[in-house]
């Protein structure tokens, strides 16, 4: 609320307009105040008007970069506030345009017909301002312009703000963030005034000569500093990627101390030779870094010489990204670190398939793997085929209970579990409560996260190195899935009769049993490991020794038991307790790992009794209540 209303303040609307309203609404609230005390008028262009005017011409710089892994020192300048900077150096203003030098329409100007008066060009020829795109402006003697002004203003209030909030005491928490909110808002508007201008579908008062300037004027300040630091004969220095308003320095053979050294310089010289108030600011240095291809990198940052521990930043790959599941995220993440830090691919690859190996063998929390995608039902097409997989989850979830319709663009989470072979992706995502639950006859597709998740988001960093991430998942041993495990799944879809198993003697599964893996599938001894014949519970040699394997068994249960005893007092704590044990656990949240822990334990004990039930060591010990 406190943000909200300082928001409304600055920008001089409604409080609800702040929150239901665009930036548009505020950059014109602020526009038409200022040019009203200069006696302007601001058009109100009708929606052909809008659609009929010139197509805007220009693009920012965006250079493919050198994508590689860099060891050596990478510079990051970014000039500060570049688009303001450009409208107050060059006074690019609705009022200050004369027009195109060679119009390609001619008496139109944005929106609005024009034409400018050659008398007047001629008088003013040594006080005029040509920008790259060749469109004519007056020099600030002449006639400042409203959106330099404002612009102004806005920047040299935010430079205030933000000193007053370095001379507050540190008790003054409730102004500290009134102030913060301020110069957040300040920032914001000044931030969107370019758009303001280039909003050519639903604009209110666009031009495209305006923002075309804007955007050529920052083009050429950007390529004029890219130039200017590849033929510095001093530096050695190379420009690896430039991107709208800021550039990757790589130094060459430089240490650390010298990066920061020559980043000073450059920031200093490049500001000294553009206008006022357009600054080069030295962000930080990336030692070692990885760039990908536009918009994507990553490296381990230093602000300053003094700093001794790096910060891992990131953009635009999958450890900030919302579209994977967390555990592509983790191992991503943590195969740089030991990239940025040892520099070894041996390294690296043993990691990932210890990783892989846990994967494969079941050792690994469901939580990781579980994707939310957003949801938008009512805007794909009519075939069922071409639904992605959480809209299919959410129609299935809607077609049990049609309470269940999630909200436009909210976020759905699914697993993908094993399918039947050659099934599409579509047909194998189900609930991740369908997975959790005790008993399910579903298991995670292992194969499916590692091959077309895990695989392809590292291989397009480690590809860079020349390393083939499928060849090492071929090559790799695979691992045995636990006893347990494989038990998990015959046991989720039939019941046996207890009453007449004893030591091994099984009667055949019941009519019950739906899925034809329960016959072929291996049965393995819940001691040692080994094979057994058909459904039994132990092998021929752990038999003979029955006081060993009711001592393992009663010890197993009894591990579990306290385990699950545990986590439920847990979430009673976390839950106020306001549980019953006959009704269980109520929490089912997602978000919470106890949760995930629970249900592992609960699927093992339930395991683990129905056997030792069968075996009639004791009686059946009810998981569910837990």
């Amino acid at each position: 609320v406190n943000r909200t209303s300082e928001l409304a303040r600055v920008f001089g609307i409604d409080f609800f307009s702040v929150l239901s309203r665009g930036s548009q609404f505020r950059v014109e609230s602020m526009l038409l105040r200022l040019a009203h005390t200069q006696n302007y008028l601001a058009i109100s262009p009708g929606n052909q008007q809008v659609a009929s005017q010139p197509a805007m011409e220009c693009m920012p710089l965006v250079m493919e970069p050198e994508s590689a892994f860099y060891s050596d020192p990478v510079l990051v300048l970014d000039f500060q506030s570049l688009y303001p900077s450009m409208i107050i150096a060059y006074n690019l203003c609705y009022s200050t345009c004369l027009g195109k030098v060679f119009p390609s329409k001619s008496s139109v100007l944005g929106v609005s017909s024009y034409s400018a008066d050659p008398h007047t060009i001629a008088d003013l020829k040594n006080q005029l301002i040509l920008t790259p795109n060749g469109v004519l402006y007056v020099q600030p003697e002449v006639r400042k312009g409203v959106v330099p002004r404002l612009l102004e203003e806005i920047l040299s209030t935010r430079i205030m703000v933000k000193q007053a909030m370095k001379k507050l005491a540190p008790s003054q928490k409730v102004l500290q963030k009134i102030l913060n909110a301020r110069q957040l808002a300040l920032k914001l508007i000044a931030n969107v005034t370019y758009g303001y201008t280039a909003a050519g579908f639903s604009g209110r008062m666009p031009c495209a000569e305006l923002a075309d300037s804007i955007v050529q004027c920052g083009r050429r300040t950007l390529e004029t500093a890219i130039s200017f630091v590849n033929q510095h004969p001093l530096w050695n220095a190379r420009v690896v990627y430039g991107d709208t308003d800021s550039m990757f320095v790589l130094l060459k053979g430089r240490s650390r101390e010298e990066a920061f050294r020559i980043g000073k310089e450059i920031a200093s010289l490049v500001t000294a030779s553009n206008p006022d108030p357009v600054t080069l600011k030295f962000e930080k240095v990336y030692h070692p870094c990885f760039l990908l291809t536009k918009k994507r990198y990553v490296g381990y940052s230093y602000e300053n010489p003094e700093q001794n521990e790096p910060i891992f930043d990131a953009k635009g790959i999958e450890t900030v990204r919302r579209d994977t599941c967390p555990a592509v995220a983790k191992m991503l993440e943590r195969s740089l670190r030991i990239m940025f830090e040892e520099q070894d691919l041996v390294k690296v690859k043993s990691y990932v398939e210890r990783q892989w190996t846990r994967i494969l063998s079941g050792k690994v929390s469901i939580q990781d793997f579980i994707f939310a995608k957003e949801v938008r039902l009512g805007t794909y097409s009519a075939r069922a085929s071409s639904l992605p997989p959480a809209a299919i989850v959410a129609t299935k979830a809607m077609l049990s209970d049609p309470r269940a319709e999630p909200r436009y663009a909210e976020r759905v989470p699914y697993v993908v579990i094993h399918g039947e072979p050659g099934a599409r992706l579509v047909d194998m995502v189900i609930n991740p409560y369908g997975l959790l639950e005790v008993g399910s006859p579903y298991r995670l597709n292992e194969l499916y996260y590692i091959t077309k998740q895990i695989i392809p988001a590292l291989q397009r960093v480690f590809g860079l190195l020349g390393v083939n991430l499928n060849k090492w998942f071929n090559e790799m041993p695979r691992p045995t899935r636990s006893t347990l495990a494989k038990r998990q799944s015959a046991l989720g879809h039939g019941s046996r009769d207890s009453s007449s198993i004893r030591l091994g003697w099984n009667k055949k599964p019941s009519a019950k049993v739906a899925r034809i893996d329960t016959y072929y599938m291996s049965s393995h001894c819940t001691i040692c490991g080994d094979t057994v014949q058909g459904s039994e519970i132990f092998c021929s040699h752990c038999l003979k020794n029955e006081a060993v394997v009711a001592t393992v068994v009663a010890g197993r249960t009894s591990k579990l038991e306290r385990e699950i005893q545990h986590l439920a007092a847990v979430c009673g704590h976390c839950g106020g307790a306001d549980w019953i044990v006959e009704s269980g656990v109520k929490c089912v949240s997602l978000a919470c790992p106890v949760f995930y822990e629970r249900r592992k334990i609960q699927t093992e004990l339930r395991v683990v009794s129905e056997s030792a039930g069968e075996a009639g060591y004791y009686p059946f010990c009810c998981a569910e209540l837990f």
